[in-house]
């Protein structure tokens, strides 16, 4: 049976919160939830999503590994998030993996009971289109950040969108390998690129903490100065 805590946690996720009590009834049954350690695997590419799975508190990593074994991190979502759910909505094999990065409190809901509820009420199919778009938006950034920006610019730019949320002292939640690989560039180049924002006086990086120092800097640095008001 599902605690109390578990149900108040999805009621705070953004699908969750466009719930109405009988719709999270019928997601809720047959339902589980688990405290899964770092490391486990919610699910592997290529395989048929069976469930929907929803992080209630902790982090989530999707990776690919490519035939030479090199593996890249395409995001990191925390409390809050439902994973690949276009897998789900569509019955289509996952086109990535899902790691643990930390200890976690996941709940897995039926594909078929998700499904269902997408056809029946219009408010939850709402509330998963308008994550499905913020994810789609996510996507596009980062293709755009890959194509046009290099390391060191598109260090720069992730620092500067981080210290939005997180003022100008940044805690690195993941090892910076970790951080390489979710911005497309080696540990080497990130190294690199860590570095050189430093020569630059536009940060000071210590262990895993980041301070901005100048923001006119790294906004130049991420090739957007203009964006910067005040700066």
């Amino acid at each position: 049976m599902l605690g109390r805590q578990a149900i108040d946690l999805l009621r705070e996720a953004g699908v969750g919160s466009a719930l109405s009590d009988a719709s999270l009834g019928r997601l809720l049954a047959g339902s589980i939830v688990q405290i899964l350690p770092a490391g486990t695997v919610l699910f592997e590419e290529g395989t048929v999503p069976e469930a929907a799975h929803v992080v209630l508190t902790g982090r989530a990593a999707l990776v690919s590994t490519a035939k030479s074994g090199q593996e890249t991190v395409i995001e990191i979502f925390g409390p809050g998030t439902f994973l690949l759910v276009p897998a789900v909505v569509l019955g289509l094999p996952y086109l990535a993996s899902c790691r643990l990065m930390q200890e976690s409190r996941v709940m897995t809901i039926r594909a078929d009971v998700f499904r269902a509820e997408l056809d029946g009420e219009p408010r939850f199919a709402r509330a998963v289109v308008d994550m499905l778009a913020g994810h789609w938006r996510l996507l596009i950034g980062q293709i755009k950040d890959l194509k046009s920006l290099g390391a060191t610019e598109r260090l720069a730019d992730w620092l500067l969108r981080e210290s939005e949320q997180a003022g100008d002292v940044i805690a690195l939640t993941e090892t910076k390998r970790v951080l390489a690989r979710r911005l497309g560039m080696s540990p080497e180049s990130f190294s690199r690129a860590i570095a050189a924002l430093s020569d630059q006086g536009a940060i000071a990086a210590t262990g895993r903490t980041v301070r901005v120092n100048d923001r006119s800097r790294l906004a130049s640095a991420a090739g957007r100065l203009g964006s910067i008001a005040g700066g």
